[in-house]
């Protein structure tokens, strides 16, 4: 009888102690899925969301595939199973560097170009490899399609007609795959800006409150900061342009977020009237995404 009742207070003990252990924030460290030919390589698993969890290993996202290395493919291949991968650049960015399948993953190109100048003429600021980009960005720092993404990419993201139709054939898309099938991965050129959108939407259909969509937006500053550290720049325009179009801006993300909250009350009424995701699909996957 003593021993019965000292187990049980033993129990009750643990219990007790495992509901005060503190959430530990999400870290860039903390959600790099072990991929290097990718930057900015991380996936949403582990993110709590009320009581439950964001599964993991699910739900990817990276910058653009075109360099992927024999053995990170064999990794997506193999731990994660990637079923899908979703391609958010645009048509011109995705034919100057086609992404690289791993495994038996299927391609889908849901082109969402943003390098339109102020009169919707074409400017390729996104094109080439990185060095070409930052050298374009820093020679054409003044031009108005630059200074218009450095100030209204996420309003062009979240307002523009086309971009509402690009998330809308995601998240029909998306309803489509069985999770037992494997991971889905989604991407842009650097996987912060059209890609950082989409998890903020998916994210914010799965349950989470803006602090946490914020967090998941700023691990791209954390990833990209260290690398325009070393860049030499010698006008403020020059730098604002690294700080948004290389690294992640999170003051215009938010900025864009606060239209969208003052709009349609959130992010989820945006989905819902804008993106066309009804209560039910949000509940869809959250059976499928969450634990």
């Amino acid at each position: 009888m003593m021993r019965s009742l000292i187990f049980s207070i033993f129990a009750l003990m643990i219990v007790s102690c495992k509901s005060k252990v503190a959430y530990t924030e999400p870290t860039l460290e903390s959600q790099q899925i072990g991929i290097t030919s990718a930057h900015n390589a991380r996936q949403l698993g582990g993110y709590r969301i009320g009581n439950k969890h964001v599964k993991a290993d699910l739900l990817l996202r990276t910058a653009r595939l075109s360099e992927l290395t024999a053995e990170d493919s064999t990794l997506l291949a193999d731990k994660y199973n990637v079923q899908r991968i979703y391609d958010f650049r645009g048509e011109k960015e995705i034919l100057a560097a086609p992404d690289i399948l791993p495994g038996k993953a299927s391609h889908l190109a849901l082109s969402l170009s943003l390098d339109k100048d102020e009169k919707g003429s074409s400017f390729d600021v996104k094109t080439g490899n990185e060095r070409d980009i930052v050298k374009m960005l820093l020679m054409y720092a003044e031009h108005p399609a630059v200074q218009t993404m450095c100030t209204n990419m996420y309003d062009i993201i979240f307002f523009e007609e086309n971009s509402q139709e690009v998330y809308r054939q995601f998240f029909a898309d998306l309803l489509t795959l069985d999770p037992a099938e494997g991971a889905i991965l989604w991407h842009c050129t650097q996987g912060k800006d059209r890609a950082g959108c989409a998890s903020a939407m998916l994210l914010a259909a799965l349950g989470a409150e803006r602090d946490l969509i914020v967090t998941d937006f700023t691990l791209s500053k954390h990833y990209y900061d260290p690398q325009i550290s070393q860049i030499e720049t010698t006008t403020e325009a020059q730098q604002t342009a690294l700080n948004t179009l290389i690294s992640a801006n999170p003051a215009i993300f938010e900025a864009s977020l606060d239209k969208v909250e003052s709009r349609y009350g959130s992010l989820r009424g945006y989905l819902t009237e804008c993106i066309g995701v009804t209560p039910e699909m949000m509940e869809t996957l959250r059976e499928r995404f969450l634990e």
